[in-house]
Order: structure tokens, then sequence, then C-alpha cells
């Protein structure tokens, strides 16, 4: 009986690590469905993905990351102003980041100046 209450509780043991991978997982979701959106050209669901990934995880590391590629997602699509916003966005709410040097970068090639 010991033998099957210890196999018991390491089965449930296994079920939440389980769980929890899962969970750490799709919490990338947006973000990586916005990744395969922009490596295939599709900017405008990647657009989607990228903001449906900031409004979750507004603090997050990958946060300037993703706004960055929403800048450069209007950029590729044609759409200079929302661009210029976006990486003007992004040099501010992020500045001691190299996404936001990036972003400073971008404004330079679409020729309007960075926000400090």
């Amino acid at each position: 009986m010991k033998k099957l209450g210890l196999y018991a509780a390491c089965l449930v043991a296994c079920f939440l690590g389980m769980a929890c991978a899962s969970q750490s997982l799709n919490s990338f979701g947006p973000y990586s469905a916005a990744e395969a959106y922009y490596g295939k050209g599709n900017y405008p669901k990647a657009i989607e993905k990228y903001q449906e990934y900031l409004t979750a995880n507004p603090q997050a590391s990958l946060a300037p990351i993703a706004e960055y590629y929403v800048g450069k997602s209007y950029a590729a699509s044609g759409d200079k102003v929302k661009a210029i916003e976006t990486f003007k966005r992004v040099s501010s709410q992020y500045p001691k980041t190299s996404w936001a040097e990036f972003a400073k970068d971008q404004l330079i090639l679409l020729k309007a100046p960075a926000q400090s």
C-alpha cells in the first residue's frame, strides 16, 4: 500500500509539473505566432499577435522586442506614419535597451526625429 501511495504522489507531481510547463509555454503563444507571421511576411497578422502579446504581458522582457517588431511590421506594410509612432514609443518607453537604439536607427531610415 505504501508503494501505491508513493506511486500516486509521483503521478500527481508529474501532472502538476506538466501543467505548469504547459502554462509557461502558452504565455509565449501570441509572441511565437507573431514571429511566425513576421517571418512569412504576413505583417497584419504579425502586428495583431505582437499586440495581443503586449496586452497580456506589458512589462515582460520581450515587450520592447515585440513593440519594435510592430514598428518593423508597419514599415514593411508601407504604413510609415504608424511605424514612426511605434519606433518613437519604443525609444521613449524602453530608453535603456538596445531596442531603443534600434528604433532610433529605424527612425533615421524613415527620416523622422527620435523622441528622447
